[in-house]
């Protein structure tokens, strides 16, 4: 392989950044650099102009020989270019699966979900407080130009009140016996960057929650990031995540392929819903949480329960405040006068089939926003130049 000097026009780092940056979820430049202080945390120079090369596919990544094909110019031999491929997979850098017949295939990482998650039993404190300034300094602004997220809240198991039944694809039980496995269980990375900040959850003790199923199952395995366990294993584990109040979120597709078991104090995305006066605007879910006035005995348990500030106890009663509830169900579970229930929303949001089709959606609709923003800026420009 060979190597070259790194000058500002021939920056590694700036290169997979700008690269990054055409993937489904944005990473963009921000004033501070601190974009590039994440990037070299993972890769070296040289790692960073292979996965300048990669692209990125949620179910279909490029096998080794067509990698080589277009990196032949950086002068590495096959084995060389699997052995580094393989060295930024483990820093969490890359995705890596096998396909059917047993081929190692590789594709970009977005930061989040990516990156970030895949750092998982390996955060550093450096790491974690880039990533918060990297979100803080534009991040999540940018993200939410396209109103299409990653993630949607599912109601934990309890009933919905309404004739029709609860949609499969928002019925957690259903999701998990209808996906295929292997199944995994890994530690949640929200929490263990809480962690590694000192300042511990404040719903569990546990962190062996997240889980996974699949191809991104098998990866995580292999790598050593999470462990497989049975279908059985999975609902038993997610009734006890239930069971402390935990949010559930999943990829935003009618067959996902993942669970987060969230919590407001340690989720960022969550932490900044709730910061919000309206979070039900910003979250994707269908059901919201209502209850029985007659049946409501004001003991302020939903209240406590809930992660959104949405109930208050008022002259006895709980108030529900629609525009802030997310409809996690987490209020009904604790009911102790079975007084609150969910109800679905006038209008239906439908997830895309899979995970490859939402991020095709996302990405066909960020394309969009930024050709409108890059035509607002022209218009903008022409008409001080005229001035």
């Amino acid at each position: 392989m060979t190597s070259s000097t790194i000058t500002e026009e021939n920056d590694p780092y700036r290169e997979l950044q700008e690269h990054l940056d055409q993937l489904p979820i944005p990473y963009q430049t921000t004033n501070s650099g601190v974009e590039i202080n994440i990037l070299k945390r993972i890769f070296t120079p040289e790692e960073a102009r292979i996965a300048s090369k990669l692209r990125f596919s949620w179910s279909d990544l490029e096998n080794l020989d067509s990698i080589y094909k277009k990196v032949q110019e950086l002068g590495y031999s096959k084995d060389e270019l699997e052995q580094t491929l393989d060295a930024i997979a483990a820093k969490g850098g890359v995705m890596v699966y096998e396909d059917n017949a047993g081929n190692k295939c590789y594709g970009n990482a977005m930061l989040i979900f990516g990156m970030f998650e895949f750092q998982v039993n390996k955060l550093t404190k450096e790491f974690v407080k880039d990533v918060i300034t990297y979100m803080k300094e534009g991040w999540v602004n940018e993200v939410n130009k396209v109103p299409i997220p990653q993630m949607r809240v599912i109601p934990i198991g309890v009933t919905v009140d309404q004739q029709t039944a609860i949609f499969t694809y928002d019925d957690v039980k259903k999701i998990i016996d209808e996906a295929e496995g292997p199944f995994m269980i890994t530690n949640c990375i929200c929490r263990q960057a809480q962690d590694v900040l000192d300042r511990p959850c404040k719903n569990t003790d546990r962190r062996e929650v997240c889980m996974a199923w699949g191809k991104g199952a098998e990866m995580y395995s292999k790598a050593g990031w999470g462990r497989t366990i049975s279908k059985e294993e999975a609902i038993d584990i997610l009734t006890k995540n239930e069971k402390e109040g935990m949010i559930l979120q999943v990829g935003n597709a009618q067959h996902p392929e993942f669970i987060c078991s969230c919590c407001s104090c340690c989720d960022p995305s969550l932490s900044f819903l709730k910061s919000l006066p309206a979070p039900a605007t910003f979250i994707q879910s269908n059901y919201f949480a209502t209850n029985d006035q007659e049946l409501c005995t004001g003991c302020g348990t939903c209240a406590d329960r809930c992660q959104m500030a949405a109930i208050t106890v008022v002259d006895d009663k709980a108030a529900f405040n629609k525009n802030r509830c997310i409809g996690c169900g987490n209020c009904v579970a604790t009911c102790p006068s079975d007084a609150v229930r969910l109800v679905k929303k006038d209008w239906e949001t439908i997830p895309p089939q899979t995970m490859q089709e939402l991020y095709d959606t996302i990405l066909k609709e960020k394309s969009r926003v930024r050709a409108k923003e890059m035509k607002r800026k022209e218009k903008k420009a022409l008409k001080n130049a005229s001035a």
